[in-house]
């Protein structure tokens, strides 16, 4: 109802509307390895260029890292992948190129 006392209808609330609203972007790899690094530091006081072990982690760290992008992705990852590419950035890049060619059989 307005301020005049005249009854309005609601707007039309389409299926559309309501899935576009309840939808979120998937992550993306760099969000997924983000996490990832967080969830095994226990902190996220890093940036995305910021070295793995500057950023606090060690080889055993790395490992667990590795062990959730390969069990979230369903991809072989080999350990060597972290030390090569040490920071997120490079990591996801090095992650989505292997995630796209040669998924865990």
């Amino acid at each position: 109802m307005t301020d005049d006392g005249v009854r309005t209808r609601p707007e039309p609330h389409s299926a559309a509307q309501s899935d576009a609203s309840a939808r979120t972007p998937a992550p993306t790899m760099t969000d997924q390895v983000r996490a990832a690094w967080t969830d095994v530091l226990g902190h996220d006081d890093f940036d995305d260029d910021t070295p793995f072990l500057e950023a606090g982690g060690h080889s055993l760290k790395a490992a667990q890292v590795l062990i959730r992008l390969r069990r979230q992705l369903g991809v072989r990852l080999p350990n060597r992948l972290f030390f090569d590419h040490p920071t997120v950035r490079e990591l996801a890049a090095a992650v989505e190129r292997i995630a796209t060619t040669s998924p865990l059989a």
